[in-house]
């Protein structure tokens, strides 16, 4: 009797006691027919061949449903684990309930050791952690979705055990599956949020929404990544905002991409045509503005390099910055597209549409809009009274009728309820409802959306819709004092670029050619 014969035998003897007479003896035919197609084969074992040959004799969905089971069956009894036709597997592992772990909850202490404790408990402890945020069921899926994956991944290498280095193994697959286009960028996100929630669990026993920008895995090589975090560590000390370090953590990943070496080692071996091909490199992927920022700090990382005996040479010197002409013309568009505008917004959420009001028809700086309070809302007296984020100012503006209109829409109809108590008018449509870090997303998006092209040059930030205010200002001759306080500017210096809007000025500035080649010496006349 050959080894898939005595399986059969197993699982007839166990759906002998679940199923009904009838069904078992359905559910028997099919299974004694797989045995008799295994021996035509010549087939002795379970395996991914014998299943993917018997379902495809299947000429009919009732008939597939019926096989399928069948192999299902077999391939639980026999530890197979073998792959349906989708990709996924015929059993995939359960995870551990949620009652199952509320059991053994008051048993675990934090932080766990890698190898003590399974990654299903880790899931629902995490799942029970997220609840505070209010996810919705779409959201919550995704996340449930992406814990699955890795516990498959788990399964798949026969040990379910938790371990943070498989963990990372994980998101370092995922990752290159993206590269070589095998998954799409928003499941990658998820996949690392999801398994960056489950280590930070498994570190603290809880779990604190935030963005995991410190902890991102960037560098595929173990060396490469240690002197990165030590890297980062060390701007940490320098009293740098987190943004500014986001920034040069982006810089030190590119340049390294750049640079293409394999290990920390490899840096100590560095040559100047490796330096050129780097700056080749970061010159065909950055625009001249993005050089203009990333070329220095690129030269400040090559030092600190040297300083720290990674590099032999200091190669700073090689990384001359870019030569930017500065642009005094500001970008603004015509009344025409503004009215491509506004009707593009009509279809858009409601929450955009009141903060790109508050940006066309007040000026607001992003910054301003996405940090308004509802304290900051004068309703009795239809006014906006708020002090600028950049300045520090306070700047008065009135309420005006569509501007009110567009926010209260949003509030009653739009913004989520679990949001309530939240001080900031505009938050995430998606839980965490925390405020918007920025609008320029909802801008550039609106401007593509009706093909917007700005005057002077490209740009689609949020700062065109207050360039288009001052411009429309202008050419309705409004004083500049007023101008000055609508932007909130408290330098007259401020006010300069945005003179240069004033077209009909302008034209009146320039010289005549007619005094191009007069003579206003004498011949002979010495200057000296």
């Amino acid at each position: 009797m050959s080894k898939l014969q005595e399986i059969v035998n197993v699982v007839l003897e166990q759906q002998k006691q679940l199923l009904a007479p009838s069904t078992y003896e359905a559910r028997k035919n099919y299974l004694k027919k797989l045995a008799a197609f295994a021996d035509e084969k010549g087939i002795e074992e379970p395996c991914q061949e014998l299943y993917d040959s018997y379902i495809a004799r299947a000429t009919t969905p009732d008939l597939r449903f019926q096989l399928f089971h069948a192999v299902r069956l077999v391939d639980k009894a026999s530890g197979t684990k073998a792959f349906t036709s989708e990709g996924k597997l015929y059993n995939e592992p359960e995870i551990l309930s949620s009652e199952e772990a509320d059991r053994i909850n008051h048993t675990v202490e934090f932080p766990i050791s890698d190898g003590s404790l399974d990654t299903g408990y880790l899931i629902r402890k995490a799942e029970q952690e997220m609840k505070y945020l209010q996810l919705s069921f779409s959201t919550y899926w995704q996340y449930m979705q992406a814990w699955r994956e890795l516990y498959i991944s788990l399964y798949l290498r026969g040990d379910t055990m938790f371990a943070r280095n498989k963990c990372i193994s994980f998101i370092e697959d995922t990752n290159q599956k993206s590269r070589d286009g095998l998954l799409h960028e928003w499941k990658r996100k998820i996949r690392r949020r999801a398994v960056l929630v489950l280590i930070e669990v498994a570190d603290t026993g809880c779990f604190k929404w935030k963005l995991f920008t410190s902890r991102k895995i960037c560098c595929q090589e173990e060396t490469l990544e240690v002197l990165r975090q030590q890297y980062l560590t060390f701007l940490r000390t320098q009293n740098l905002e987190n943004r500014t370090i986001s920034l040069y953590d982006y810089s030190f990943r590119v340049m390294i991409e750049g640079l293409g070496v394999r290990n920390v080692s490899c840096l100590n071996t560095m040559g100047p045509e490796q330096i050129q091909s780097m700056l080749v490199f970061l010159s065909e992927r950055l625009s001249l503005n993005s050089r203009g920022t990333v070329f220095p700090i690129v030269r400040q990382i090559l030092s600190y390099l040297h300083s720290a005996g990674f590099v032999v040479a200091d190669f700073s010197g090689m990384v001359l910055t870019p030569a930017c002409r500065s642009m005094h013309l500001r970008p603004y568009i015509t009344a025409s597209d503004e009215d491509n505008l506004y009707q593009a917004m009509e279809n858009s959420p409601l929450r955009n549409k009141a903060m790109m009001r508050l940006a066309l028809r007040l000026g607001l700086r992003d910054i301003d809009v996405c940090n308004l309070r509802f304290s900051q809302i004068d309703w009795k007296n239809d006014q906006i009274v708020l002090e600028q984020e950049k300045t520090g100012v306070t700047l008065c503006l009135p309420l005006l009728e569509d501007v009110g209109n567009a926010i209260i829409d949003y509030i009653m109809n739009e913004r989520p309820a679990a949001a309530k108590n939240y001080p900031f008018v505009f938050v995430r449509q998606q839980a965490p409802h925390k405020k918007l870090e920025s609008m320029y997303t909802v801008c550039s998006r609106l401007f593509e959306k009706a093909d917007i092209k700005t005057v002077n040059r490209d740009s689609h930030g949020t700062h065109v819709c207050r360039y288009t205010l001052t411009h429309k200002l202008l050419l309705k001759k409004v004083p500049h004092q007023v101008i000055t306080d609508t932007l909130g500017h408290i330098s007259k210096e401020s006010d300069k670029p945005y003179l240069s809007m004033e077209e009909q000025m302008l034209r009146e500035c320039p010289l005549g050619f007619s005094l191009i080649g007069q003579k206003y010496w004498e011949e002979g006349e010495c200057h000296g």
